[in-house]
């Protein structure tokens, strides 16, 4: 399904990679981020909302600017403040996709490669604080409920080791 959302058109896709991202902000300040996220308007690149500082967010607020992407590895989507959507560029168009889901595989599949165990209690936190466990849950919850979607099921059935009883 394409995407509504005309800030899509105002943005630049022309960033050059960057090796290693800071959020300059928790830098200066000794904080840890759990992800960054770069500003697709003027490259400012800020830590997500699950971390401390949440100065991406801060950075749209003092700017205006509407969307930023994850520089997380493994993840290609962007979000959109102003219609609170994520994004992907698919097939030559933008089509909406599930953030949560999004980011719970993409922590996962880090987990998993790391040599972690899928099966994971539901307080379980990833890395730098992504709520894994809550993931784990929220996905059985869908499956139950029938609210995942063939792919979500097929991605998640996938990874080595799953189990879809808790």
């Amino acid at each position: 399904m394409a995407t509504t959302c005309e800030h899509v058109e105002d943005i630049r896709a022309d960033w050059a990679p960057m090796a290693d991202p800071v959020c300059e902000e928790c830098a200066r300040t000794g904080e840890d981020w759990v992800s960054l996220r770069r500003c697709l308007t003027c490259g400012h690149v800020g830590c997500c909302d699950s971390s401390p500082g949440r100065h991406a967010t801060a950075h749209h607020h003092a700017t205006d600017h509407p969307m930023v992407r994850t520089l997380q590895p493994g993840q290609d989507w962007v979000w959109c403040y102003f219609d609170e959507l994520t994004l992907r560029h698919a097939d030559g168009d933008w089509v909406e996709v599930d953030l949560f889901f999004e980011a719970g595989m993409g922590y996962m599949r880090d987990h998993v490669r790391d040599g972690g165990d899928p099966h994971v209690d539901e307080g379980f936190v990833y890395g730098k604080g992504f709520p894994l466990g809550r993931w784990v849950a929220e996905m059985r919850r869908r499956r139950a409920a029938g609210e995942l979607t063939a792919d979500q099921t097929a991605q998640i059935d996938a990874l080595p080791g799953w189990r879809w009883d808790g």
